[in-house]
């Protein structure tokens, strides 16, 4: 499992329209967003790059990414 830290997540809107996002990205599953945690938890083996192309565009800010 991953971890990517965002900023910008505040409601349960922007996790909904991330949650989106993640779902969206081939090679991804078990997507989770925390507003608590201003985090995104995924299963799959995805470069930064696409994380980082799949958000650009939006408010949304790449603070880390941790693989667990």
């Amino acid at each position: 499992m991953k971890t990517v830290y965002i900023k910008g997540i505040c409601c349960k809107g922007c996790a909904k329209e991330l949650e989106g996002i993640f779902e969206n990205i081939y090679g991804i599953s078990n997507v989770k967003v925390s507003t608590e945690d201003c985090a995104v938890t995924y299963d799959g083996y995805i470069s930064e790059k696409v994380i980082l192309q799949a958000l650009e565009g939006t408010e949304y800010k790449v603070e880390k990414i941790v693989s667990e």
